[in-house]
Order: C-alpha cells, then sequence, then structure tokens
C-alpha cells in the first residue's frame, strides 16, 4: 500500500509541477505581463545557471513535497483528495510568498497582488492535480461511506 501511495505521489507531483510550470508561462503573460519562471528565480537564489533551477523546481515538486503530504497531510487532512492536496499547498504557498520570493529579491508576494494570485493559483492547481491523484486513504472513504 505505502509503495502504491509512494508511486501515486511522485506521478502526482510530477504532473502538477509540469502544470504548474506551463501556467506560469502561458497564462501569467497575460495577467501581469510577463512568464514566471520558477526555475530562474531558484537559479539566481543560489548563483546557479537556470537548467540547475528548473531541476530544483522539479525535485521539489515532484519529491518533496507530495512525499512531505504523504507523511503529514495525507492522513490528517479531511476531504477528498483535491481538496486535501489543495489545502496542503496553503502554507507552502504562503512560506514561498513570505521567504521564498523575498530570499530572491521579489519582495513579500513579489510586491505585486496580481503576480501572488497568480503564484496562489498555480499551487493550488498543483495541490488539486496532487491530491486527485494520491487519492484518500481507504480507511476514510470506509468511515465516509458509514456516516452515509
Amino acid at each position: 500500500m505505502l509503495k502504491n501511495n509512494i508511486q501515486k505521489a511522485l506521478l502526482g507531483g510530477f504532473i502538477g509541477t509540469i502544470v504548474f510550470t506551463i501556467m506560469g508561462q502561458l497564462i501569467a503573460p497575460h495577467i501581469i505581463g510577463f512568464p514566471m519562471n520558477v526555475g530562474k528565480m531558484i537559479a539566481g537564489m543560489i548563483h546557479s545557471p537556470e537548467n540547475v533551477g528548473i531541476m530544483i523546481h522539479f525535485v521539489m515538486g515532484t519529491i518533496l513535497f507530495p512525499i512531505s503530504y504523504l507523511l503529514i497531510g495525507y492522513d490528517r487532512i479531511s476531504g477528498p483528495g483535491w481538496l486535501k492536496g489543495l489545502i496542503y499547498l496553503i502554507p507552502i504557498y504562503l512560506v514561498a510568498m513570505l521567504v521564498v520570493v523575498p530570499m530572491a529579491g521579489k519582495g513579500l508576494f513579489f510586491h505585486s497582488l496580481p503576480a501572488a494570485m497568480i503564484a496562489l493559483m498555480g499551487h493550488l492547481v498543483y495541490g488539486a492535480i496532487m491530491g486527485s491523484i494520491i487519492g484518500t486513504p481507504k480507511n476514510s472513504q470506509n468511515e465516509v461511506i458509514s456516516q452515509n
């Protein structure tokens, strides 16, 4: 069961990261006038080439966040998988806006409500995708069925 959950978590994280990245490249320019490139931002923080930043972005989205979700949020957050993933990503978004983005020299919440909202949308979509693919613990589904 754990192996299956880890596989689903990695798949959900990878697909979520791809969608998150595409949203930053394709949707953000229409709303804020420029693409949001997380890989480039990370690369700038660590003084590395952009491809290193992209790799770190994908490792975080494919491995770190989904595995931490399995360990911390999977059994503790109630609701359907998509909602559990969405809720789990809210504190991650806040850490990004309050710590990571300022460390990258972009200020709190990018100093821009539209940019912060694009980032929020990306994190929520990522969380919903990840949570949907991982699903809900079997005992939680049984509890919901037995309550009806």
